[in-house]
């Protein structure tokens, strides 16, 4: 299933919201780089991606979001990932990108 990116909302704080549905791998991974990196290149550091309609997540796609978590930390932002399964949470500890799953006051879980 192709990655279908749903929309960014700017949240009071500056921050935007990314949420997508589909998949991120081997073949939408660029897709997500290039939007992201759009967004921070626009300014945006704090970014949260909802995962709540991400179906799996491989291994092209953890790389693009360790990429993206670091790039906004190096800007003094943050890479917040919201609403992820159990399931996906655990496969985001196991990769250690742990830091990046914490918890935004707007996430809502």
């Amino acid at each position: 299933m192709a990655l279908l990116l749903q929309s960014a909302s700017t949240l009071p704080d500056g921050g935007v919201v990314v949420t997508g549905r589909g998949e991120i791998d081997q073949h939408t991974a660029a897709q997500l780089w290039r939007y992201l990196s759009h967004l921070i290149l626009q300014g945006h550091h704090h970014i949260v991606l909802d995962l709540r309609s991400i179906g799996l997540v491989d291994a092209a796609g953890f790389d693009v979001i360790a990429r993206a978590s670091a790039w906004t930390r190096r800007k003094d932002g943050d890479l917040v990932l919201r609403s992820s399964s159990p399931a996906l949470a655990k496969r985001l500890q196991l990769a250690r990108l742990s830091q990046a799953r914490r918890s935004h006051p707007s996430a809502g879980g």
